[in-house]
C-alpha cells in the first residue's frame, strides 16, 4: 500500500514555475514516504497473518505468551492463531479443521480415535520438525474432553521417496474376415 509521494504534482502549473515552493516539496517528499510506510505498517499490524515482528511481539504480550529464542515467525504466528480463535471444536471434523490450520493442511497429520477399548485419541503428525509440539499438546488439551487421552506420534517423512509412473497405449485395428 506504500504510495509514491510526489508532492510538487499536486502544485498548481503557474507554482510550479517558482523554485521555492518547489524545493520545499522535495524535501517534504521522504518525511511524507516515511508516513505512507509507517501507517501501511500500522495497518499490517492490526491481523495476525500480516503482522511482522513487533505486531506479533504485541500479540504475544496481549495474550500473555512468552516465545522460545528458537521459535521462527512462522511458528509464533501459528501460536497466536491457535490461541486466538479458541473455539471449542465439539467434533473431529472441527478438530482436523483446527489442526489443519495449525500444520499446514489435511496431509500433514491424521486423527485416529479409539473407541472400542476405550476413549483414546492418537495423531500422528508427518513432519520432522517438533517446533509445534508444544502447541499441538496446548490444543488437545484444552479442546478435547477430560476423559479422552490422546498421544501424539511424529512420523518422519523421508525426503528421497521416488515415485514412477508409466502408461501403456495401444491401438489395434480389428479385421473381419468373411468366407465367400
Amino acid at each position: 500500500m506504500i504510495r509514491e509521494v510526489d508532492l510538487v504534482s499536486y502544485l498548481p502549473p503557474f507554482m510550479s514555475r517558482y523554485r521555492e515552493p518547489v524545493a520545499a516539496l522535495e524535501a517534504e517528499n521522504p518525511e511524507f514516504t516515511l508516513l505512507w510506510k509507517a501507517a501501511d505498517a500500522i495497518l499490517r499490524n492490526r491481523f495476525i497473518s500480516t503482522a511482522d515482528e513487533d505486531g506479533i511481539a504485541r500479540f504475544e504480550k496481549l495474550m500473555e505468551i512468552v516465545p522460545l529464542e528458537s521459535d521462527t515467525l512462522e511458528i509464533r504466528r501459528a501460536r497466536l492463531r491457535n490461541r486466538w480463535y479458541n473455539a471449542v471444536p465439539h467434533t473431529i471434523r472441527g478438530l482436523r479443521a483446527r489442526l489443519s490450520q495449525l500444520l499446514g493442511g489435511e496431509h500433514c497429520f491424521s486423527v485416529v480415535p479409539d473407541c472400542d477399548s476405550g476413549y483414546g485419541l492418537l495423531l500422528v503428525v508427518y513432519s520432522t520438525d517438533d517446533g509445534l509440539h508444544d502447541e499441538l499438546k496446548y490444543l488437545l488439551e484444552t479442546t478435547l474432553p477430560l476423559n479422552i487421552s490422546s498421544d501424539i506420534v511424529y512420523e518422519n517423512v523421508t525426503s528421497g521417496l521416488s515415485v514412477y509412473c508409466g502408461g501403456v497405449m495401444e491401438q489395434a485395428d480389428i479385421l473381419e474376415i468373411r468366407q465367400r
